[in-house]
């Protein structure tokens, strides 16, 4: 809510939440219906993929294969009908004109029009590959690992996402890392676009206080 009130959007901007909004804090249903309310558009981010899993899953008559933590319980306790659908509802990812807002990461072979269901897992949870451009399992990597977009090469378009948690907006030549710890006492950050243009941005922060 502070950091909205320092960017002032109106009625037209176009408002988008990068994933995870939920499990990364104590208020993840009020949270929710906050940005329902105002028109808030988010895409999926591996956290809200496993609650979008379990409940799916939850349709069968089989034991359900996904487990939940005491928070993620809670969460999907509180869920309404309509929170339900949002969460069902987030797309992999938004396209404005040159810009694309996803969770985790591309690799430069990805089209993000043909993904298979693997490469669109891999895009929720990416961060670090291999010498030879390999998807890391999150933990599996090392010293000689890789961050995706130091290497992404812009042909998908210029890329903001979050995921992976940074002191300060990770800045690349076709990326912008956003994710900056708010969750881990660090800050919140957004960046806004005038005119859908990639070159012409400003980045908003508010230091976390809890």
């Amino acid at each position: 809510m502070s950091l909205r009130k320092k960017i002032n959007p109106d009625k037209n901007d176009i408002e988008v939440c990068v994933g995870d909004v939920i499990t990364k804090g104590k208020n993840s249903v009020k949270l929710l219906k906050y940005i329902q309310k105002h028109n808030i558009k988010s895409i999926l981010g591996n956290h809200e993929d496993k609650l979008v899993r379990y409940l799916e899953h939850e349709k069968s008559e089989k034991k359900n294969p996904i487990l939940l933590d005491d928070d993620e319980r809670s969460i999907i306790e509180k869920l309404d009908d309509e929170d339900i659908k949002y969460l069902k509802d987030m797309p992999l990812f938004l396209q404005f004109k040159n810009i694309i807002v996803l969770h985790g990461g591309i690799q430069n072979h990805h089209n993000l029009n043909n993904l298979t269901k693997k490469e669109k897992s891999k895009i929720l949870r990416m961060r670090y590959l291999d010498s030879e451009h390999n998807f890391i399992t999150y933990g599996k990597e090392d010293k000689n690992s890789i961050f995706w977009a130091d290497i992404y090469d812009g042909n998908q378009g210029f890329i903001i996402y979050g995921h992976q948690w940074f002191k300060e907006v990770k800045k690349n030549n076709h990326t912008l890392g956003i994710d900056t710890g708010c969750v881990y006492g660090n800050k919140l950050s957004a960046v806004v676009f005038e005119e859908m243009n990639k070159d012409n941005f400003t980045i908003y922060e508010e230091q976390c206080h809890n």
